[in-house]
This record gives structure tokens, C-alpha cells and sequence, in this order.
């Protein structure tokens, strides 16, 4: 994650141009000192102990129209009065750097069993990135917030249409492969797992042929996300400009991605159907190593993508990487959460949780990524980790998958609700 650190300029006109109306408050609304390198999620349920540190200066939320939000956390007893809760949205980055807000909602809390309790619902017209602060006698809340959630229900649809984007050429290990099969398969695999949302329709689409951008993509060119141009989510491809199309998931098919052991790339939590950054899955026919390359088969790419999905809906690994580490910053984080997912401490004492030297900087979003890992070391065998088997562990298993946990189908489908399509 990038160590950027970004001022905030409060622009009050904003307000006007919103779609969110500030509410009665006791409290003024007072800017967070800066921008917190942390972020909660929607129905999240990692521990995200550095999260909770940041509610009452400058913590991030990523916010979708039309859903019902809850924050929560455990109210300090030392404390008696409830401070308010002051949300701004977050605008565009200014030449010096700062970033421009605008405030949009202040709530005062309610006591639950211990905890303050935030209710608000976002009328936003597009996902967008909000921070938090609290505000008690005039000034910004000193007392502790442990344990924050981020609760989220939505109106939309619990049904998903897929695009499979063909980006070049595309070289099959098995010889008798093709991507009309190949997407027959993948459509089989999303069926068989995704099991607590409907699949509808798988579309096929090839780059090359893209209405406006297809010249960019020649059909007999290698195309290596990262290289053959920066952009490791080739992301102008998402939002496809086809009826049925727009709002399906985007799932690009690129000869590899530029990373050493990256099998497929996509952003937590990221819940846009939509167009434009973070938009798309990307998986890869072939991974890079430090000497060359290595084709894979269509069993592995069809793994990747669902894991990859299972990120981009909002799952994390079930046994937490040092690349994920990097990425949040949170080292409370060390599994996803959930009760039925155990996670491999072995494996994490192992020294096998290799950190990847290169990638795209990320910000408040999470791109995380699977592959396997850079050790030779074979000492330690993955195969006895009790998340092996889990369509999230991080390294790959897509001989051995037995699926999703009862509780990752349950995130995945409330997940799905939230983000607009």
C-alpha cells in the first residue's frame, strides 16, 4: 500500500451536489486531521484492529448507492456521553496534494449491548469513498473504538451474468481446448460453487472486436497485464458497451500477468459491475517465474477466476499472505474472519509467505492477488493446512477444491445485494 500520506481540504459546496443530506447534530462537524491508511468494508468480519483506531480521525469506508449501512463499535465505559458521527465524502486529489471532501451525513449513536450503534442509508448515485470522524464537546472524540463492523444490507439483485473478455491470443495447454469450451467449463465451475447466488449467462466477448477500443488489442498479439500496457486490470475493457452486458462481471483472459507467480488479479471488496478501475477480474492462461513462464491448465485458470471473484465480492484468504499484510497494513488480519474457515498457522510460521517486490501501488482499494509461492523449500507440506481445500486458500488447489464455507456463500451473496448491477 502505498505510504502516501494525503491531506484533506474540506469543500463545503460539495454539499450541494450530493446525494446524501446532512442530518441534525449536536456536535460540528470537524475534518479529520488526515487520511487514515485504513478502510472498512462492507459485512466484513476480519479483525481490522488498526481500522478500529481510526473511527474518530480520518477512517475510509467504501459506500454504495441505495444500501443500509450499521457502524458499530464497543462503547468506552469511561466515557459517558455518545459523541457524534460525522461522514464526508471524499472529492479529487488537488495539486498539493490534499484531497477535497465535502460533508454529507452527522448521526448521533444509540447504545446496543455494550456498543454504539450508527444507522445511515447512502444515496449516492455511484460507489463512493467516504472517511469518518467523531466529534464529542467541540472536539475530535479521544475515547476508544475497538472492534468496529461494517454491517450493509442492498436492494439489488442476487442474480450474476458473466463476461468472459478474450484479450489476444490465447495459447490452451490441453490441445483439444478452445475458448468456447473453456467457457462452458468456467460457466460449470461458477454453478457449482457459487452456489447462494444465481449464475445466469456466461457472454464471450473478444477485445479485438471491442466497438471502439479494438484496434488496441490486436487478436494475434500476447497480451502480458502490466507490460504490454501498465494497466495490470486492462480496465477499459470493463463496462462492456453491449445490453446485458454493462453491469455483468468482467472476467479478462490475458496470455499472463506481469508478476512473478500471479495467476489472476483483482480488487477486494471492489463490487463494481460497472466500468472503469477495479472493474475487472483478470486471470492469466500462463504464470511468470523469475526465468520464464509457465502454461497452465484450463482446470488452474478456471480456479483462478473463481477465487479472484471471491475477492472482488469481498472474501479474503482464509490463511492471510505477507502480500496481503502489505496490502492493509492490518497484521490483525491474519485470517478472514469467518468461524467455519480455519486458517494455517503453520503455514504462516513456515517462511513459505514469500512478499512480491513489484506491483501497482495501491490506495484505499486492495488488489490482492493468488499464485504460488516463490520458495523452493519443501519441507512443509500445504496439503495438511485444514483450509487447503477452500476455493480462498492462497496458493493453488484447483484439483483439491471442495468450494466455499456456509458462511463465505452467505457473505457472498449479501455482498452481491450491496453493490449495484
Amino acid at each position: 500500500m502505498t505510504k502516501k500520506v494525503f491531506y484533506i481540504l474540506w469543500m463545503p459546496f460539495l454539499l450541494a451536489i450530493g446525494g446524501c443530506s446532512e442530518d441534525p447534530a449536536s456536535e460540528p462537524a470537524l475534518l479529520p486531521d488526515r487520511l487514515s491508511p485504513y478502510a472498512l468494508f462492507p459485512n466484513d468480519v476480519a479483525a481490522n484492529d488498526s481500522a478500529s483506531a481510526y473511527v474518530a480521525n480520518g477512517l475510509q469506508y467504501l459506500v454504495h448507492p441505495k444500501a443500509s449501512y450499521t457502524l458499530s463499535f464497543d462503547k468506552d465505559a469511561s466515557i459517558k456521553k455518545n459523541p457524534t458521527l460525522h461522514l464526508f465524502r471524499l472529492g479529487s486529489e488537488l495539486d498539493d496534494g490534499r484531497i477535497s471532501t465535502g460533508h454529507v451525513r452527522a448521526l448521533e449513536g444509540r447504545e446496543e449491548n455494550g456498543r454504539l450503534v450508527y444507522d445511515f442509508v447512502c444515496e449516492e448515485s455511484e460507489r463512493s469513498v467516504w472517511i469518518s470522524s467523531l466529534v464529542l464537546d467541540g472536539e475530535i472524540y479521544k475515547g476508544t473504538t475497538h472492534h468496529v463492523k461494517l454491517t450493509a444490507d442492498g436492494p439489488y439483485s442476487d442474480t450474476l451474468s458473466i463476461n468472459l473478455i478474450v484479450v489476444g491470443k490465447i495459447d490452451f495447454k490441453e490441445p483439444d481446448m478452445n475458448v468456447e469450451l473453456f467457457a462452458q467449463k468456467l460457466l460449470e465451475g461458477f454453478r457449482k460453487y457459487y452456489t447462494s447466488i444465481v449464475i445466469d449467462t456466461l457472454y464471450v466477448r473478444y477485445a479485438h472486436e471491442h466497438p471502439t477500443l479494438g484496434s488496441k488489442y490486436p487478436a494475434d498479439q500476447l497480451w502480458l497485464a502490466g507490460r504490454t500496457s501498465s494497466d495490470y486490470f486492462v480496465s477499459d475493457l470493463g463496462g462492456w458497451p453491449e445490453p446485458g452486458l454493462k453491469n455483468a462481471l468482467d472476467i479478462v483472459l490475458v496470455h499472463r500477468i506481469e508478476l512473478d507467480y500471479v495467476l489472476g488479479y483483482s480488487m477486494m471488496y471492489s463490487g463494481n459491475l460497472y466500468d472503469g478501475k477495479g472493474s475487472t477480474v483478470v486471470i492469466g492462461a500462463y504464470s511468470k517465474n523469475s526465468s520464464g513462464e509457465n502454461r497452465l491448465t484450463s482446470s488452474s485458470i478456471i480456479s483462478t477466476a473463481l477465487h479472484e471473484t471471491g475477492h472482488f465480492l469481498g472474501l479474503r484468504h482464509t490463511t492471510t499472505t505477507q502480500a496481503d499484510y502489505e496490502a492493509t497494513l492490518d497484521f490483525s488480519n491474519y485470517e478472514d474472519g469467518f468461524t467455519d474457515t480455519p486458517y494455517c498457522s503453520e503455514l504462516q510460521q513456515s517462511g513459505l509467505l514469500k512478499r512480491h517486490d513489484e506491483g501497482p501501488v495501491v490506495d484505499f482499494e486492495l488488489p490482492l492477488f493468488r499464485g504460488v509461492f516463490a520458495s523452493s523449500n519443501q519441507a512443509f507440506d500445504m496439503n495438511g493446512c485444514p483450509d487447503f481445500r477452500n476455493i480462498m486458500f492462497p496458493a493453488v488447489n484447483d484439483e483439491r477444491m471442495e468450494g466455499f464455507s456456509a458462511q463465505q456463500l452467505a457473505h457472498i451473496r449479501k455482498n452481491l445485494r450491496v453493490f449495484p448491477h
